[in-house]
């Protein structure tokens, strides 16, 4: 037969349960919440600008934003082939939280530490892209 160590055997599950939920809690704070205190300040302004990088390191793409009111629009231009001629379309932007924004299929996550950088990731018909994009 198991021992089980005397602490453990005298704790009743209830409170074992709480334990387990406080250590959860604060090993996700330290990942989630500490980030965001050391960030730099980030406003509606951090997202203006025109913004280019390579989808997949391969193809050239840049995202202008001019501003996030009631029905922001970014301009968004991206290469098909690496030697194409670019494309261009106005895609709605929605604000999903202090750093990330929903540009219809693309999400654009502004790096906390480097405002001048975001990361992309396009959910396109044939499959996924990431991009690293640096502001202009």
């Amino acid at each position: 037969m198991k021992k089980t160590p005397l602490i453990i055997s005298l704790l009743p599950i209830r409170l074992i349960v709480k334990m387990k939920k406080i250590i959860l809690f604060s090993l996700l704070s330290n990942l989630f919440i500490a980030p965001v205190i050391f960030s730099k300040q980030i406003t509606e302004q951090s997202f203006s600008g025109t913004w280019c990088g390579k989808w997949d390191n391969i193809y050239a793409t840049c995202i202008i934003i001019n501003n996030l009111n009631n029905k922001a629009v970014a301009k968004y231009k991206w290469l098909e082939h690496p030697n194409g001629q670019f494309k261009r379309k106005e895609k709605d932007i929605i604000r999903q939280n202090l750093n990330t924004l929903k540009i219809e299929n693309i999400w654009f996550i502004l790096d906390e530490k480097n405002l001048q950088q975001a990361k992309v990731i396009g959910i396109f018909k044939s499959r996924t892209r990431q991009a690293v994009l640096q502001k202009e």
